[in-house]
């Protein structure tokens, strides 16, 4: 396995926690878990490489409880699997991570991956507990398996999003909801970019209440989704600001999002996001001077294909701008989440506690900045 263009001289594939744990209290050098390996070209390149450690045979859903709204599932079930477990009970979990559903849940956790459902939370808000096991072996676990629990230290949410560079997660407990009594999606394009600009700003500030809601450039096409009882979701249709709206449901709404989904794996040749505020999206997107966008109106979020490492760093001098994907050369000239440098110590001293010999992911996230 080739990580980084660094070669793993062996790759393990544990069938149980306790066997991970072990495996872990053997290995002496650099590892680096992964799972369906379709978020490996995100954070800063590997330093070292000397064991990888494949999750993917850590795939039980290890308990299901739709009364509760919980459902818990080892770190390398995939999100595909976790949504048709949910089917059949009416429930499901609020994502759709660009990385589509043959992405596996602990990587989803371990990149806090997104995609276009992004208003409803991302998978930390749906997060009630984690079991992990440390660089050295020990297993431990943090949360709870309910709903309602406040039992210590939110330790989860500081794994989810650390790329693996603290613990191994190896399962994790999900609160999900039930299903919408209806989805429906509204699509228009617009002539130009002002043209785009004025109708987001209206629902923006208007009464909708879209799950999802994109800004699709350069075709300047704006995608609105809605999922709410069927009578909430009428009346959201037959109030949509003036413009040709095509309405899509059933099959056809799954695989127009598909669509948007396949054009975000367009987008480049460096894709970053960048972050500020709502109101100022017409802005951020202007200033990314941006081949293609896909700008999350209702949160301020913009993730845009720039052409080279200059407008990264042109970028971030007045917005955070995190690299969600670029080639190894380029992610050796800039870091990935370009931290201030309060908040690197911070962060470097979080590493330094959880893994002091950094040997997990090393160079991946923090200590690569």
């Amino acid at each position: 396995m080739t990580i980084d263009g660094l070669n793993a001289s062996r790759v393990l594939q544990p069938a149980s926690v306790e066997e991970l744990a072990q495996l872990l209290k053997e290995e002496k050098g650099s590892v680096s878990p992964v799972g369906a390996q379709t978020q490996l070209h995100f954070g800063n390149p590997l330093r070292s490489l000397d064991c990888a450690i494949d999750v993917t045979r850590l795939n039980r859903i290890t308990e299901y409880v739709p009364g509760d709204l919980t459902i818990h599932a080892q770190a390398g079930v995939t999100l595909g699997e976790l949504e048709r477990a949910l089917e059949a009970n009416n429930q499901f979990l609020p994502l759709d991570p660009w990385n589509g559903p043959g992405a596996t849940i602990g990587g989803i956790a371990a990149t806090n991956a997104q995609g276009s459902l992004r208003p409803t939370g991302t998978i930390r808000d749906w997060i009630i507990g984690m079991h992990v096991v440390e660089v050295n072996g020990n297993a431990s676990k943090t949360g709870g398996r309910v709903v309602k629990n406040v039992t210590g230290y939110d330790l989860a949410k500081l794994y989810t999003g650390s790329i693996g560079t603290l613990a191994i997660i190896t399962e994790i407990s999900l609160k999900v909801r039930s299903g919408y009594g209806r989805t429906a999606t509204a699509v228009t394009r617009l002539p130009d970019f002002a043209s785009a600009a004025n109708l987001v700003s209206l629902i923006r500030t208007g009464p909708l209440q879209p799950v999802s809601c994109e800004w699709i450039g350069p075709e300047n096409e704006v995608w609105l989704r809605f999922g709410e009882h069927p009578r909430a979701v009428d009346w959201q249709l037959k109030n949509l600001p003036g413009a040709d709206w095509k309405i899509l449901e059933g099959t056809e709404e799954a695989e127009g999002w598909a669509s948007v989904r396949s054009g975000y794996q367009k987008l480049g040749p460096i894709v970053v996001k960048v972050i500020g505020l709502p109101a100022t999206i017409a802005d951020i997107v202007a200033e990314s001077r941006s081949r293609a966008w896909i700008a999350h109106v209702m949160n301020g979020i913009v993730l845009s294909g720039v052409s080279s490492i200059e407008d990264v760093r042109r970028l971030r001098r007045t917005h955070r701008v995190i690299i969600e994907r670029a080639s190894l050369e380029d992610r050796r000239q800039v870091s990935t989440f370009g931290l201030e440098p309060a908040e690197h110590e911070l962060m470097l001293r979080m590493k330094r506690t959880f893994d002091p010999e950094g040997r997990l992911n090393p160079g991946r996230h923090v200590d690569g900045e």
